[in-house]
């Protein structure tokens, strides 16, 4: 009679830990519809080949061979699917806490409480607005064709890009550090099919930047004056106003700083 070891039960947790990361990167991305769709297209013919083995007169010798052929390739098929989901896992997991050695830790509260500022401002007149801070991974591609600047964070300034009629209005702004160093980006749209129908193209692309990146995004809804914000490729909304700067301090301390950037001193300075 076999005894229930401690070495048993360490690899029950590893094995559940590991299943509910795989899971829980992946419902929030395109991977999670097309894992569902596989695994009830698996079921299905599991199902029926079982059916067919035990009651079909002759055997299923040749769709035995076809699967025989097939089921050492599974992996790869596996690989190619989700490859776009693979590379981003990979990245998060590249620039996570437990592999990053030194980098950029220095917050900037100042420069938060100021967004912040003129967020609420830009809510309470209605007025769209798409911010993207960048922390880790670099936001440059996604900036390409945009506007660059390197202007310091006021809310004076904050407010100016995203006035309506203005031609940085419907772009989003890249935050790096105490600076903002491009408007008028355009970010990828989430390719998640379980979002709801509902949500404009500046939340569909707060997603989709957050899905990419380690970024933190934050939107303003245009139509009701709604802030949210977006991280990992989870959307939270709505915040409370009176809450935006720390829920927002909160997110960029999740993995990673709003960082200062060690050149924004030298370019205050020539200002």
């Amino acid at each position: 009679m076999s005894t229930f070891r401690l070495t048993d039960a360490l690899e029950i947790i590893i094995l559940a830990a590991a299943i509910y990361g795989i899971l829980r990167f992946i419902r929030s991305t395109r991977g999670f519809g097309v894992l569902r769709g596989l695994f009830t297209f698996t079921a299905a013919v599991v199902i029926i080949i079982a059916l067919l083995d035990r009651y079909a007169p002759g055997g299923i010798d040749a769709i035995r061979y076809i699967l025989d052929a097939i089921i050492p390739f599974f992996a790869l098929i596996i690989v190619i699917l989700f490859q776009e989901e693979l590379r981003h896992g990979i990245s998060r997991f590249g620039h996570s806490g437990l592999l990053r050695f030194g980098g950029n830790t220095a917050e900037s509260p100042t420069e938060l409480a100021k967004v912040a500022t003129s967020v609420k401002r830009l809510a309470n007149q209605r007025v769209g607005a798409l911010i993207a801070f960048q922390r880790d991974v670099s936001l440059k591609p996604f900036s390409e064709g945009a506007v660059a600047l390197d202007l310091p964070i006021t809310s004076i300034m904050m407010e100016t890009i995203f006035f309506p009629g203005g031609p940085l209005h419907d772009g989003g702004v890249v935050v790096k550090g105490k600076r903002i160093t491009a408007a008028s980006c355009v970010f990828p749209l989430t390719a998640n099919p379980e979002i709801a129908r509902r949500l404009g193209t500046r939340h569909r692309a707060a997603l989709g930047l957050s899905e990419r990146t380690d970024s933190v995004v934050l939107v303003v809804s245009e139509e009701t004056g709604e802030i949210a914000l977006a991280a990992d490729g989870e959307l939270h909304k709505p915040v409370a106003q009176d809450m935006l700067e720390k829920t927002l301090s909160e997110l960029l301390k999740t993995e990673s700083k709003f960082v200062e950037d060690p050149d924004a001193h030298a370019a205050e300075a020539k200002a």
